[in-house]
């Protein structure tokens, strides 16, 4: 399950970031990304990057608001069209959920500069996943295709598509990908209206991750239910252990098995939020970092196998913060792990 080299608290980037240049931001990512590697999503620069509208482009029924920076499924056409969708799942055909260098100038800079990049260790690529998709995505009449069974089940087969696609871009670029499943609403599972629950939901993602061959990353938001998302197709999973580390030491018997068996944690403990990063020093976070592995360890983790196989990552994207914000956050990221790698010996 493990990548071939020890992760040991190396900083793992978000895709977010704030940059209307996709040369500036590939650079900027470069510079502190050290071992892995993220393509840039850059939102900022087109509304075509934000992340439904980049996830779901193309989807039968699709309409995009430009001047709104919005996205909607027109059901009419959706279900002419769906047809199309079922027969390229059916044949495993990528590029039916291509991307265009309009949808990702990051991407599309990357794969034009690979020669410089080929010596990345890992690139990263990432979606945004069905649960948070179809929460967000509605019909014409603004009603959440979550609860429409038929195109929630379409969304799946394009989300799987499409993260397949992008895996075999970035492996034309580097002989190691890791691909990551983000769910930042995934908290609503649970509430009494909404018609999933948490093994269904486990179950949907899994079918998204199914796509990629490689490594497998899923980065979730706010009060997740651990032990239900610690998965077999899961390589990495990303917390928010700032607001939420809670969750993981509520999962830590089955959290104990996933890094027994080469599971990594991304712990999401650099702030990205401007009122948090201006009382955040590296010191204060390390620290941190510290108490929630003793806490881990005395739940069961092993210790040193946790920390071995840690990343260090920010607490949510960066694509909507301002400039200043994301390379205060990339700095504090890089200083917080070359400080850990030095304290447990990595270095």
């Amino acid at each position: 399950m493990s990548l071939s080299l020890e992760t040991a608290c190396r900083p793992f980037l978000p895709g977010g970031l704030p940059y209307r240049s996709a040369t500036q931001a590939l650079e900027i990512s470069r510079r502190y990304a050290g071992t892995f590697l993220a393509w840039p999503q850059l939102p900022q620069r087109s509304p075509r990057e934000r992340g439904l509208i980049q996830s779901m482009c193309g989807f039968p029924g699709a309409v995009i608001d430009h001047a709104r920076g919005s996205i909607h499924v027109d059901r009419a056409l959706a279900a002419r069209r769906l047809d199309e969708l079922s027969m390229a799942y059916l044949e495993h055909d990528l590029g039916y959920a291509a991307l265009t260098p309009d949808d990702a100038a990051g991407l599309a800079e990357l794969q034009r500069q690979a020669e410089l990049f080929r010596s990345a260790v890992v690139l990263k690529g990432q979606i945004l996943g069905p649960i948070s998709v179809a929460a967000q995505l509605t019909d014409e009449q603004q009603r959440p295709l979550i609860y429409d069974q038929v195109l929630f089940d379409a969304i799946v087969q394009f989300l799987r598509l499409r993260i397949a696609w992008q895996e075999k871009q970035l492996r034309a670029v580097a002989l190691q990908t890791i691909m990551c499943v983000e769910e930042p609403l995934l908290d609503i599972i649970g509430q009494p209206f909404l018609p999933l629950d948490w093994n269904q939901a486990a179950e949907q993602i899994t079918l998204v991750l199914g796509g990629v061959n490689g490594r497998r990353a899923f980065a979730a938001g706010g009060a997740v239910e651990w032990s239900n998302i610690l998965l077999p197709p899961v390589d990495l999973i990303i917390a928010d252990v700032v607001s939420y580390g809670h969750g993981l030491v509520a999962a830590a018997v089955p959290l104990a098995e996933f890094v027994a068996s080469g599971g990594m944690v991304g712990f999401g403990i650099v702030p990205t939020d401007d009122d948090l990063l201006a009382s955040t020093q590296s010191e204060i976070l390390e620290q941190r970092f510290e108490r929630l592995i003793d806490t881990l360890a005395r739940a069961g983790v092993n210790r040193d196998q946790l920390v071995r196989q840690a990343l260090i990552a920010p607490t949510g994207t960066l694509g909507y913060s301002s400039t200043e914000t994301a390379e205060r956050v990339l700095l504090l990221l890089a200083d917080l792990s070359h400080a850990l790698r030095q304290r447990y010996g990595f270095a």
